[in-house]
This record gives structure tokens, C-alpha cells and sequence, in this order.
């Protein structure tokens, strides 16, 4: 679960009235609409996130994001704003931050989270309702994985195209593959200790990049049924009005 503080005005009411598949691994502990609240809220929690509205962040917005970071180390602030000049905006910009234009969806909010939902669910999995055998899973591939079939803008889109059927397995797939992709690429530069912690590394993203293509080849399929064609995919209507305000 991705703990997140939300200062804005009406994105964590909207989260609420999404469907909860949308929100699924995510946990908001603290939410306001006003600086000082949200100052005095975060000494109580311990978000492993911070979702600013830059709106709300005041005169000296970089300044503000400064001290919050300082004050709890987040792993990942992400800012959205409607209208700022352009100096502004790449002031804030930085390794561990997401700038974002507004209106954004929880689905965005998502995608944009998947790598720390991934490292989430890696040291903390689900505990399985029985031990799984070498009989029941299988010979480990050995082989390199093939390469990607699906770029990430393509599955950006694939994760808000409207299918023809009263059915979001294309958007869910799309959100599985991101997922895979992510822990593939997480177990690649994850540091290692000595051989031994870099060859069950290798082999995490090993088994992951045969797992990712797999999918991806059931993406394919999924495609084709829903008359998908994916070479030819449409922006998403960021000008459209929505709720996330």
C-alpha cells in the first residue's frame, strides 16, 4: 500500500467516488485544502508521497516543497498545477518529482505511482493461501526475455481507451503490463550486495520480462477482439472537463 498527503482542494473527494479498483494500493492519510492544516497533518503520518496543488503552495511554491520534503523525505512529490509560467514550473522539477498538468485522474495518478505500487507489493506481498512446489510453478526460463511489444505512451492510452464492450480488461492489462515493465526495469538497477543478491536479481527480471511478455502478447490478442488498433490509438481529451477539479 502507497501512503499518500494530498493538499488540494478536490482530488481526494474524487478519489473517493471512483470505483475502489482505480485506487487499489493506494491509502491517502492525510488530506487538506489548506497549508497550515496540511503542515500540522504531517507530523502525525508518514506518506511515502506528496500530491501538491501548486495553486495552494503560495508565493514562494519551490520554497514550500523544499520544506515539506525536508520534513518527511517523501519518495515521490508530484505537483499539479492548471496555469503557472514556465519558470516556475521547471523550478520544481526535480529527480524525485513529478510536475503534472491539470485536471488529473486517479487512473494517471496511478500510472504515475506504478513503480513504488510495484516496490510496495515486492516487500510486502500478499501472503498465498498455500506454499507453491517446483512441480507447481515450473522450470524457471533461462533465455532472455523478447522485447517490448507496447511503448509507454501506447499503454498511457491503453490504460484510458474506451472499449467496445461494457469491459476495462484493456485498460487493466495496460495497467499490468506498466506494472511489469516497472518491476523489470526496478530488478535491473537494484543494487546488489554481492553475486549472489545480482543473480537472483537477474533472474527476477528475468522471470518479470517473460511474465510482461506474456501479457503483452495477450494485449495483442485483446486488441485485435476489441478492434483496438493500437498504431493508431487517440489522445486523451486533456481539455475535457472532469471531477478531479
Amino acid at each position: 500500500m502507497v501512503k499518500l498527503a494530498i493538499l488540494h482542494q478536490t482530488l481526494p473527494t474524487y478519489m473517493q467516488q471512483t470505483p475502489p479498483e482505480e485506487s487499489r494500493h493506494l491509502e491517502v492519510v492525510l488530506n487538506a485544502s489548506d497549508l497550515e492544516t496540511f503542515h500540522k497533518g504531517l507530523q502525525s503520518v508518514q506518506p511515502r508521497v506528496l500530491v501538491l496543488d501548486l495553486s495552494l503552495l503560495g508565493s514562494f511554491p519551490e520554497k514550500q516543497v523544499r520544506a515539506l520534503e525536508e520534513a518527511i523525505k517523501p519518495d515521490l512529490t508530484m505537483i499539479v498545477y492548471a496555469f503557472a509560467k514556465w519558470e516556475v514550473v521547471e523550478a520544481l522539477r526535480g529527480e524525485k518529482r513529478h510536475v503534472l498538468r491539470a485536471p488529473i485522474s486517479v487512473r494517471a495518478l496511478r500510472a504515475n505511482l506504478v513503480n513504488l505500487i510495484v516496490r510496495s507489493l515486492v516487500h510486502n506481498p500478499a501472503r498465498p493461501a498455500a506454499p507453491a512446489t517446483a512441480t507447481a510453478v515450473g522450470a524457471l526460463p533461462t533465455e532472455p526475455p523478447p522485447k517490448r511489444r507496447f511503448d509507454d505512451v501506447q499503454l498511457a492510452r491503453l490504460q484510458e481507451v474506451i472499449p467496445n464492450v461494457e469491459c476495462e480488461c484493456p485498460n487493466q492489462v495496460a495497467d499490468l503490463v506498466l506494472a511489469l515493465n516497472a518491476f523489470e526495469n526496478y530488478s535491473h538497477a537494484c543494487k546488489n550486495r554481492n553475486a549472489d543478491d545480482a543473480k537472483v536479481h537477474a533472474m527476477l527480471a528475468r522471470v518479470t520480462g517473460h511474465a510482461r511478455a506474456l501479457m503483452e502478447a495477450a494485449m495483442t490478442e485483446l486488441c485485435a477482439f476489441e478492434k483496438i488498433d493500437v498504431g493508431h490509438l487517440p489522445h486523451r481529451d486533456v481539455s475535457a472537463p472532469t471531477n478531479a477539479g
